[in-house]
């Protein structure tokens, strides 16, 4: 599969332009089929827009069809959010916070009919913050400590899944399809999550038993709520399956196991192994890619690999890492080369945090080099991290 040229640093493109307030008022229907980022359609054309809060989401995540976005803006031009200065104002660490909450809650719904709709909305928001800022977005979610891994996890794979799929050119519904599917993948074991973070025992054979089945058993759940997106469910179905055979629950291979669920199980793991656990602290990135890398074309699938590493970078934004020179920071920019990032540095190499940022570009010659990937420290936490990408300090 061919890669497109856009460069993971930038918004990602659509075809669809922004709503406007003057496209959308309370009480009058809606002058044209309004859509999410992946195309997904929010309000039919003659809909009646009936709240100000329905109003306010579209305002936030709709757009228009293609050809409503040729004529405002010129044939064959797209809309790229952070630059369009109708496009409400979004600060992507406000707005992950949100997206971790509004999870966290519609977990809590599972069984009952608003869980869909959550859910739904919630994929909606995802494209949207992604479009907008895509690193910005993804070094929030992986500042955010705030929730639970449970809650953390999920968000982050269907992150970097989207950005990954939205630069190798994946069609929009199957990116929306992906995306639905990081958020959902363990439902099966989400009582159980929790408990199986904190252990530091060896697992039971119930406990084995449980996490093969649980692909099984979050299918079985969406389908209760009502999900209807095949492809979501086949994907939440395949994620653990292996290239060899060696996964599960059964025993797949290759080209057997469908696109989404090869993706998301480069990003699963990936992050899995990057994040602390209370079994076992975090792996450094090299070695977690090595790993990767390692097992490509026997595990995981060598194009889609390539595509993520490519895309994501060693370092990827958020990552906190130690410079040779003794200072530590936060990634906030892939750079040109993945391997050699922007650094926003936040200690000193005396181990006191600076006054003001002092940005390092590991590209450059004479600059410092990064020497290991370590857990982001309280001090760092302290620092209005929204700000090293241009945001104000976000507000709770």
């Amino acid at each position: 599969m061919e890669s497109t040229p856009t460069s993971p640093s930038r918004p990602i493109p659509t075809k669809r332009a922004t709503v406007l307030p003057e496209d959308v008022q309370v009480g009058s229907p809606a002058p044209f089929d309004i859509e999410d980022a992946y195309g997904h359609l929010l309000l039919r054309r003659g809909g009646l827009i009936e709240s100000e809060a329905q109003r306010e989401r579209l305002l936030q995540i709709g757009r228009t069809p293609y050809h409503v976005a040729v004529k405002r803006h010129g044939s064959g031009s797209v809309s790229k959010r952070r630059n369009d200065p109708n496009a409400p104002f979004l600060n992507p660490f406000d707005e992950i916070y949100r997206i971790s909450l509004t999870l966290q809650e519609s977990f809590r719904w599972l069984g009952h009919d608003r869980f869909l709709r959550r859910l739904d909305l919630l994929i909606s928001r995802i494209g949207n913050v992604l479009e907008h800022d895509a690193e910005a977005s993804i070094g929030a979610a992986h500042l955010d400590e705030e929730f639970p891994y449970a809650i953390r996890h999920p968000i982050r794979k269907a992150m970097l899944c989207d950005t990954v799929a939205a630069r190798i050119g994946i069609p929009d519904s199957e990116r929306r399809s992906i995306v639905c599917a990081a958020l959902t993948a363990n439902l099966g074991m989400l009582e159980e999550q929790k408990q199986l973070d904190r252990q530091s025992t060896p697992l039971s054979d119930e406990q084995w038993e449980l996490i093969q089945n649980h692909p099984h058993r979050s299918v079985e759940r969406l389908l209760d709520a009502g999900l209807t997106d095949r492809l979501c469910l086949r994907i939440v179905a395949e994620h653990h399956e292996r290239l060899d055979g060696s996964g599960y629950p059964e025993g797949l291979k290759a080209q057997d196991i469908c696109r989404g669920a090869r993706l998301l199980a480069i990003a699963d793991t990936y992050m899995a192994m990057v994040t602390d656990r209370g079994y076992r602290p975090a792996t450094a990135v090299r070695e977690t890619l090595l790993e990767l890398l390692n097992q490509s074309g026997s595990k995981y699938d060598r194009d889609l690999l390539a595509d993520f590493i490519h895309t994501i970078g060693i370092y990827p934004a958020g990552s906190f890492v130690a410079l040779d020179s003794g200072e530590r920071g936060v990634v906030i920019h892939r750079g040109s080369r993945g391997s050699s990032p922007m650094i926003a540095v936040l200690i000193k190499r005396n181990g006191q945090p600076v006054a003001r940022p002092l940005f390092r570009d590991t590209s450059l010659k004479g600059m410092p080099s990064i020497a290991s990937l370590e857990p982001t420290p309280e001090v760092a936490r302290r620092y209005p991290l929204a700000s090293l990408w241009g945001y104000e300090t976000q507000t709770r």
